[in-house]
């Protein structure tokens, strides 16, 4: 198949916006879409990974947006029906097949996705083109060796999961970074190589489903 990794800055989208304005990273799935009258409905899934307290403002934002028709959200898992704008009705093609979760972070929406027909994903990137931060990072013909249908929410532990989600809170992902890792060690009073290492294998199993 011909598999397809491209960025955008999508900070004035939906999902988007939500990620940059409470700092969180947002992993999701288009799971299906459909017509209905001159509407077209999307449902996705996904999670959010971030602080307590923003994860909670972002799903009351979410909820009063036009779009936001139904929203569930249990454990950091969302699942909602979204009536779409047509701008974006190429993206949900059937033709597509994500080969990892949709990861969201800062604005940038990152996707992986493949095509029996490289007109399909050429056409994709056309309109993929006109966002801001627009970036093609791959486009081969190759075999896939998996698809990470379990990615949206990787099997962390409580002290990866902690450690990764108060990393991303006080902007140790941040370009330049507003923290260091022996600053976020000691609020979470253990030393810095216990820290880093409780990191690195959150890291580890997130990028595992890129």
């Amino acid at each position: 198949m011909w598999v397809c990794k491209f960025r955008f800055d999508g900070s004035d989208i939906l999902y988007g916006k939500t990620s940059k304005k409470f700092n969180l990273v947002i992993r999701g799935y288009n799971l299906s879409g459909f017509q209905k009258g001159k509407d077209f409905f999307v449902n996705s899934a996904g999670a959010i990974i971030g602080s307590e307290n923003n994860k909670r403002k972002a799903i009351n934002y979410l909820k009063k947006d036009k779009h936001i028709i139904k929203i569930e959200e249990k454990d950091n898992f969302i699942i909602l029906l979204i009536r779409e704008d047509k701008d974006f009705k190429q993206f949900y093609s059937p033709a597509f097949v994500y080969v990892s979760p949709i990861i969201i972070e800062e604005g940038v929406y990152t996707f992986n996705i493949a095509s029996w027909f490289r007109k399909d994903i050429e056409s994709l990137l056309k309109r993929a083109e006109k966002f801001k931060g627009y970036k093609l990072i791959s486009l081969k013909d190759k075999k896939i060796e998996n698809i990470s249908i379990t990615g949206v929410q990787p099997n962390l532990t409580d002290r990866q999961k902690k450690a990764y989600e108060l990393a991303v809170e006080r902007g140790y992902y941040d370009y330049p970074r507003k923290i260091t890792l022996n600053e976020l060690a000691k609020m979470l009073g253990i030393s810095y190589s216990t820290f880093q290492q409780h990191l690195r294998y959150a890291e580890k199993k997130l990028n595992n489903c890129r």
